[in-house]
């Protein structure tokens, strides 16, 4: 009968035994493997656990296990690993191998922010961050006498008849603001939390916490304040550009939000958005094609998740976003995602996929856990370089005018989605060092639409409730991955200059990105941008020159 995972007991000899080792400098490498297979299994039992709570939101005792796993064994797990921590700094004469030595210093770093009273209280965090996906999963949008889950209410968002854009927009609009009151009650909740966490680890705020949690050592918040005004003056005015052309074409006076989705940018010749599948086996085949044009090594990886490595399909109970989750145990990636037959479902599976390459190759190549994946500002690159790598094979599915069209809906959306990025950051500065003790939601609301004003002006909302527009920061990211966005601006911009490269030389960016890839968590983040063939850099010259490149692609 296998071992029950929601039980400490399950893992806690191991723990032990490690602990009470005699470690001199020789023995570091072996117990360091031994560590790495339980914290492996360890991770792969709260990511199993995880997944199928989010594919069961309404199961209870899904949910329940889950929760057992946060109460009993994480706790648990975080003072041991902290224990080995110290045992493993303390150890004399210790010098890491090169290929460790960066995750010996971000252990240093993490033991230094460790702290007993934010074991249980990450417990109370882990659980309120959950509710989130229990709120969103069983959410139901009622249109046209039909209750839809939230992915297929926004395909029909996606129509070329306007008035049935209009009508599912405030068919969403209406679900969301019915679930407001219960997302606003849980913010304040992690506010309070987040902020206990800060002054538990003696920082004053809830971003100088995260900053250290996330080790982000080589930029700084004000590179981020100067990001979000380089995307202000420098990406907004071409977004509003894209936007305002389009709506010129298909003779509208104005952009109302119905009008408007960064994800899928309506077609300027009033056409219906690319249905290129019907159902998740055919997106599967899809992409099969395209990955087997593109590379033989992806392609076969690929074709290894299609046992049960990916959950495709929407359904009501399941949490709608779309991720990529890994079990490090057996080196496998996990897809979720809730597709509708769009071409952006088709650009949303590459994206996945690449952080499936990315686990897979990191994993083959990296014995140790931790020096699997990469640091949080590479960690986009592998997925959103997937998007345009694939460009060039996709003729099997689409012919030339469609191809056409799928491809300057990747670009155009790389300018639209900046400025979304920017704003989202920029909420959270203000969320967590700005606002004061105890904002309100009132407060969260003005603010929101204060920066949504700023970033985009190019959509009116004159006549409508604004409560709407004030609640769409009620997104994935604040609830369960606090401080986790701009990464996807770095990281995109990034990827367009890998497939600036590609366009010249097709098999070099190829191979620089999978060597990339292949490096996991072992360099630093500027060294895995230049194995991409790429620079980390964010500033205003920098964005303003890919600016520019996309423009041309565009014309």
């Amino acid at each position: 009968m296998p071992e029950d995972q929601t039980r400490w007991e399950t893992f806690a000899p191991r723990y032990r035994a490690l602990q009470e080792a005699d470690l001199t400098a020789d023995a570091v490498p072996a117990w360091l493997a031994q560590w790495s297979a339980l914290a492996a299994e360890v991770m792969q039992a709260g990511a199993k656990l995880a997944t199928h709570a989010d594919l069961h939101t309404g199961d209870e005792a899904v949910q329940a296990r889950f929760a057992h796993f946060l109460g009993e064994v994480s706790p648990q797990v975080q003072r041991a690993e902290q224990a080995l921590t110290e045992k493993l700094l303390a150890v004399p004469d210790y010098t890491p191998a090169p290929d460790f030595a960066l995750n010996y210093r971000r252990f240093r770093d993490a033991a230094a922010l460790f702290r007993e009273a934010n074991v249980e209280l990450g417990v109370t965090h882990e659980a309120q961050m959950n509710r989130h996906g229990v709120i969103t999963g069983n959410q139901k949008v009622r249109l046209g006498g039909e209750d839809l889950t939230v992915p297929q209410a926004k395909q029909r968002g996606d129509s070329p008849d306007r008035q049935a854009r209009e009508q599912a927009w405030r068919a969403l609009s209406e679900s969301n603001l019915g679930i407001a009151p219960d997302l606003d009650a849980l913010m304040v909740e992690l506010l309070g939390t987040r902020r206990q966490l800060a002054r538990n680890a003696d920082l004053p705020n809830f971003r100088d916490f995260m900053w250290k949690r996330l080790d982000r050592v080589d930029y700084t918040p004000e590179d981020c304040r100067a990001f979000h005004e380089a995307v202000r003056d420098e990406v907004v005015p071409l977004a509003g550009e894209i936007v305002g052309d389009i709506a010129a074409r298909l003779g509208l006076d104005t952009v109302r939000p119905w009008d408007y989705n960064r994800n899928n940018l309506l077609d300027a010749g009033g056409r219906e958005s690319l249905k290129p599948f019907s159902t998740g086996a055919q997106l599967e085949d899809l992409a099969q094609a395209a990955f087997e044009g593109l590379d033989a090594e992806l392609a076969g990886r690929f074709r290894s998740m299609r046992g049960g490595l990916l959950d495709l399909e929407s359904r009501p109970g399941k949490m709608t976003h779309a991720y990529c989750q890994y079990f490090p145990v057996q080196n496998e990636p996990f897809v979720l995602m809730n597709v509708v037959g769009t071409a952006e479902d088709v650009r949303v599976l590459f994206h996945e996929v690449g952080h499936a390459f990315h686990g897979f190759l990191s994993g083959a190549a990296q014995p140790l856990v931790w020096n699997r994946w990469s640091p949080i500002e590479f960690i986009e690159i592998p997925s959103m370089a997937m998007e345009f790598l694939t460009l060039d094979h996709l003729g099997h599915v689409l012919n030339g005018d469609e191809l056409a069209r799928y491809r300057e809906k990747q670009l155009q959306g790389v300018v639209v989605f900046l400025p979304w990025a920017a704003q989202m950051d920029a909420f959270q500065h203000w969320l967590y060092t700005e606002a004061g003790e105890n904002p309100s939601i009132a407060d969260l609301d003005a603010k929101w639409l204060e920066l949504d004003r700023t970033f985009h002006p190019f959509v009116n909302w004159e006549g409508l409730d604004e409560t709407i527009r004030a609640k769409s920061w009620q997104y994935y990211h604040i609830f369960r991955a606090p401080f986790y966005y701009i990464e996807y601006a770095m990281c995109y911009l990034a990827a367009v200059g890998i497939w600036r490269e590609a366009r010249r030389d097709p098999a070099g960016a190829l191979a620089n990105y999978k060597a990339s890839l292949r490096l996991g968590s072992t360099v630093s983040v500027p060294e895995l941008y230049r194995a991409a063939g790429v620079e980390f850099r964010f500033d205003r010259e920098h964005i303003r020159g890919l600016m520019a490149f996309l423009k041309e692609q565009l014309a």
